[in-house]
């Protein structure tokens, strides 16, 4: 018997509904793939390459496909489905999700799984009539809440500060973009990672957040930030997190928390999976046939969504049943979706982002001043894209 085994990230999310579309698998092809977990921050920082080593399958985040270019860690799907199943995928791919894992002429993953940073909110402690459309708006209804003892909750743990540094940036109009193709080292030396101007409102933005917020922000991730807001109540809405389905779901928390879009619904960060093949899958024609199995409309709109799925697939976004179970979470949160922005994905990203996100958040504990921190950002985005060319050049 044909056994794969596979590592996800440890949540309802990430875990139950391949547990669920495998088990299907199992009685249609008698192919058995298993999965392991690993903690949501390992999901964002944990090598690839490692992970390539051990495992058949890898659900992992779209920043890394220049890591798995360079390794040669991952298989390019090209070489393993046909032409015709990989444009059907990539025409029923939940806004850019598809295009995300493909990278200089290869598909590195299939998007099994699609989300946004968005806003998310108790409708029991506040009217969908009240929802903020701008900035300007959120920080008003702060001030609202104050006044009847609730908060606005963030997520501003590391990971998540830098994602909000970068749905902001590119909501101000100066979304940091990869283009490093023929740049000489002149110019290297002066790329930017964002317009002084708006990088400096972005961390002002984030500043005031931290200080109008709920007080645990600087400690949350979008999980612990959801487990708030639904077992207590003092956060009635939060503006930008990633989102997660199973908290809109009926009994999966002690209150339903319900999605909408992010304030001016553009340019929030794009999240989600893949799911990938490693180079040291013995069966990667199976392995292949999987991916493009569970990433299907049926599967997606059916199998995986029913078991806390937040499928990769449109079909399913639009599916009446999903919507039905999630309180209307996917099409809520669908214009965002629609219009997100997709991170860099060259090879110097990923260690790069992680200096972001560990930066912003010290500047946010500690209060540095903030065209410091702006100025040591810059630098080190310049130098991530030196050090990579300079490789190449060796």
């Amino acid at each position: 018997m044909i056994r794969l085994k596979g590592i996800t990230w440890d949540h309802a999310r990430g875990y139950d509904p391949l547990i669920a579309a495998s088990e299907l698998y199992f009685k249609e092809k008698g192919i058995q793939v298993e999965w392991q977990k690993r903690s949501l921050t390992n999901f964002g920082d944990q090598s690839l390459e490692e992970l390539a080593k051990q495992f058949d399958l890898i659900i992992m985040d779209h920043p890394h496909v220049g890591v798995a270019e360079a390794s040669n860690c991952l298989l390019p799907l090209n070489d393993l489905l046909p032409v015709n199943t990989l444009n059907e995928l990539k025409n029923v791919s939940a806004g850019p999700s598809f295009e995300s894992y493909h990278y200089h002429g290869k598909q590195w993953a299939l998007p099994i799984d699609a989300a946004i940073q968005c806003a998310s909110y108790r409708a029991d402690l506040m009217s969908n009539d009240s929802l903020p459309n701008t900035w300007e708006e959120v920080f008003d209804l702060a001030k609202t809440l104050a006044s009847k003892n609730l908060y606005i909750g963030m997520a501003l743990c590391p990971t998540d500060c830098l994602c909000s540094f970068l749905s902001l940036t590119a909501r101000l109009g100066s979304p940091i973009q990869e283009n490093k193709e023929a740049l000489s080292n002149e110019m290297l030396n002066n790329k930017l990672l964002v317009e002084s101007s708006i990088g400096l409102k972005a961390l002002t933005m984030l500043r005031s957040m931290r200080d109008v917020f709920h007080p645990k922000a600087l400690d949350w991730n979008p999980i612990a930030l959801y487990d708030h807001m639904s077992e207590e109540n003092d956060i009635a809405y939060s503006p930008l997190a990633f989102c997660y389905t199973n908290y809109s779901r009926t009994g999966f928390r002690k209150n339903i928390l319900k999605y909408h879009t992010a304030p001016g619904i553009n340019n929030a960060v794009l999240g989600g999976a893949g799911i990938a093949i490693t180079s040291s899958c013995s069966n990667v024609h199976e392995a292949a046939n999987y991916a493009a199995w569970i990433c299907s409309d049926e599967v997606q709109s059916n199998t995986y969504v029913n078991a806390q799925g937040q499928p990769g697939n449109k079909k399913a976004w639009e599916n009446k049943q999903a919507n039905d179970i999630t309180n209307n979470f996917f099409a809520s949160t669908m214009p965002s979706l629609t219009n997100a922005y997709v991170r860099p994905r060259y090879k110097g990203w990923p260690k790069f982002q992680q200096f972001l996100g560990e930066t912003i958040h010290t500047y946010l504990v500690q209060d540095t001043a903030p065209a410091l921190v702006l100025e040591k950002l810059q630098a080190a985005y310049s130098a991530s894209y030196l050090i990579e060319k300079n490789k190449e050049n060796d």
